[in-house]
C-alpha cells in the first residue's frame, strides 16, 4: 500500500496516510480526515469533479502518480504538480497541499 506524507503550506501540519494501489487520492484523502484545501475552498468546491482545480498539489516523485489528464491540461498546472481529484497513486509520494484559494 502506498504511503502518502502529507505536508499542508497553510498550517504546516504533517500528516501520514496510507491508500490501495491505484487510488485515488482525494478520496483517500477525505477518508482519513486529510484537507486538501485552502481557506473557504474547502467549503466551496466542486467535490472531485475537476472543474475548481482548488486541490491543486505538488507532488514528488510524479512517476509514482498517473500522467495529466485532459482537465489538468486545461488548468494548465505546472510540471510538478496535479489535482487531488485527478490523481491515482501507484507507490509512495510526499505531497504539499493548501496550494489555491478561490
Amino acid at each position: 500500500m502506498p504511503k502518502i506524507t502529507v505536508h499542508n503550506s497553510d498550517t504546516g501540519e504533517v500528516k501520514v496516510f496510507k491508500v490501495g494501489y491505484g487510488a485515488n487520492l482525494r478520496k483517500g484523502a477525505v477518508f482519513n480526515d486529510v484537507v486538501l484545501y485552502k481557506g473557504m475552498a474547502a467549503q466551496l468546491n466542486c467535490r472531485g469533479m475537476g472543474l475548481c482545480g482548488t486541490c491543486l498539489i505538488e507532488v514528488e516523485p510524479l512517476e509514482n502518480v498517473n500522467g495529466h489528464s485532459l482537465i489538468e491540461k486545461l488548468h494548465r498546472i505546472g510540471p510538478n504538480q496535479k489535482l487531488g481529484c485527478r490523481a491515482k497513486v501507484y507507490g509512495d509520494i510526499t505531497i504539499k497541499v493548501a496550494l489555491k484559494d478561490l
